[in-house]
């Protein structure tokens, strides 16, 4: 009889553990790396860059930094507040100042920081109608602009026609605090360049022809400095237009007064002209000089440059203010105007009573 000898079986347990420490080592080593791309999302999401909704953030007054990150996210600019006071604090943003600031067309959070501790970098500013170069400089170096100290002597050059004035349109502005004097001219200048070409045409004629656009411009900056409000302005162009087709000498002081502030450096002008000053030799001075002065006056705002393209039809040749209704009054002949003037002269010395009489009860 034959013996089978029987193989002891090879226990399955090794595999299995073996098997198993695989699956686990897999899943640990995949979970982990689930888990370092979720933090790299989570990471891009709270400091990763936006592109930005809007190019200009406006603080109104000094803000905290967490006012600024709430502002900030609900305008869409970040996404997570508490990263921007982790970035904030670690480039030392402690507060903001008022101002506005221009933001590049994408930014991360950290840069936005940085780009609010270093301050403004856009001013807010305003020139009214009827502005002289002078007087637009003068405001943009009290507003802080370092360019706007060179701007006089860019805008009034010695022995020569102003070459900007008429061209730098009244208007208000969100300009770059540390723009060159020529990036301010041609900021200013742009907005002129779009309302001279919304204007109608053909111009008004004198002699015959239709104004250049200097004229035209010369002309609206007269109106702005002669006009007592926007309502009246098409009729003082009226005026203006009938003594240069007469032709009659314009005799306006507004011009006087820019020949003084051309001769003192824009400093010239003054409250009362006297008989004296008409007799300025200046070619602005138009009560010696006929027709237009050289080049404009002031920076003429759009509803004079319209009055100017489109003035009233009137026989008016003379015009007069009065104190008590604040407005012009017009006239057609000399001897009408002199009725005005007198009439004028005595609300004049009226209002200086009542003025007198009002001091002394004080």
């Amino acid at each position: 009889m034959v013996e089978t000898q029987l193989r002891p079986r090879r226990s399955k347990a090794p595999f299995v553990v073996l098997l198993l420490l695989l699956l686990l080592g897999g899943a640990g080593g995949g979970g982990y790396l689930y888990y370092k791309r979720w933090q790299e999302k989570r990471r891009i999401y709270r400091f990763g860059p936006i592109v930005m909704p809007e190019r200009v953030a406006r603080v109104p007054s000094n803000w905290s930094v967490q006012t600024l990150a709430d502002r900030l996210k609900k305008s869409g600019k970040i996404r997570d507040v508490t990263a921007f006071d982790e970035v904030a604090d670690k480039v030392g943003l402690k507060s903001v100042a008022s101002g506005a600031y221009y933001l590049p067309a994408k930014a991360s959070p950290e840069e936005l920081a940085r780009l609010f501790k270093v301050g403004p970098t856009h001013t807010k500013i305003t020139f009214p109608e009827g502005f002289t170069g002078w007087q637009i400089a003068a405001r943009l170096q009290k507003e802080g602009f370092p360019g706007a100290k060179e701007l006089p002597a860019m805008l009034y050059p010695t022995g020569k026609t102003p070459p900007f004035e008429g061209t730098l349109n009244p208007d208000t502005y969100l300009l770059p605090i540390d723009a060159s004097p020529k990036s301010l001219i041609a900021h200013l200048q742009d907005g002129f360049k779009t309302t001279l070409k919304a204007l109608p045409r053909p111009f008004p004629k004198v002699d015959g022809k239709p104004l250049s656009t200097s004229e035209l411009v010369t002309l609206a900056s007269l109106v702005e400095r002669e006009a007592a409000g926007r309502e009246e302005m098409p009729v003082v162009a009226g005026v203006i237009l009938n003594r240069l087709n007469r032709p009659m000498r314009l005799q306006i002081d507004a011009t006087i007064q820019y020949a003084r502030q051309l001769k003192d450096g824009g400093q010239g002008h003054k409250a009362r002209l006297l008989y004296a000053d008409l007799k300025i030799p200046s070619p602005y001075n138009t009560y010696l000089n006929d027709g237009l002065p050289p080049g404009p006056i002031c920076n003429p705002g759009k509803a004079a440059l319209k009055a100017a393209a489109r003035p009233a039809s009137t026989d008016a040749l003379f015009y007069v203010y009065s104190p008590r209704l604040k407005k012009h009054l017009f006239a057609k002949s000399y001897s009408e105007h002199l009725k005005n003037v007198r009439i004028c002269a005595k609300e004049r010395i009226e209002r200086l009573k009542d003025k007198a009489d009002k001091t002394k009860s004080t």
